[in-house]
């Protein structure tokens, strides 16, 4: 596919998310699209999750700033002021415990060229700890 002109920057913010991150990191590694960046910012986690950031971090195909927030911000802030790291001219809020459509980037980036568009908002899934879907965000 055809790569839009537009720029795309990843933000994540993570806190002891061990557990979910690599499901999350995967399923970004897997794009169609690449994104231009991905930023992640720690809210001083006590597990293992900066590790496995630093891992994909070394093994990826696009860059990856890992910022680490000590003391801890709290999600509100560790996200907007990760936002404001971002040099792309659209910004994806990525949750740790999400997992994405591997054609999530490449179905968003078709309105990045429209000059009317500033946000773009999705329905997503819901899933438990199995990948199972158990309810739907928006219509489907």
């Amino acid at each position: 596919m055809a790569r839009s002109k537009k720029t795309l920057s990843i933000v994540l913010a993570t806190y002891n998310g061990s557990k979910y991150i690599e499901a999350q990191l995967r399923s970004l590694a897997n794009q169609t699209v690449i994104p231009d960046e991905l930023l992640v910012s720690d809210d001083n986690s006590s597990d293992e999750t900066v590790e496995i950031l630093e891992h994909f971090q070394r093994e990826s195909r696009f860059p990856v700033k890992i910022m680490r927030r000590v003391p801890a911000l709290g999600f509100r802030e560790n996200f907007l002021r990760t936002s404001l790291e971002a040099r792309s001219d659209f910004i994806a809020f990525c949750d740790q415990d999400d997992i994405w459509r591997e054609d999530k980037i490449e179905k968003c980036s078709k309105y990045f060229e429209n000059k009317n568009i500033s946000m773009i908002i999705h329905p997503a899934e819901t899933i438990d700890k199995f990948s199972n879907t158990i309810g739907n965000l928006g219509k489907m």
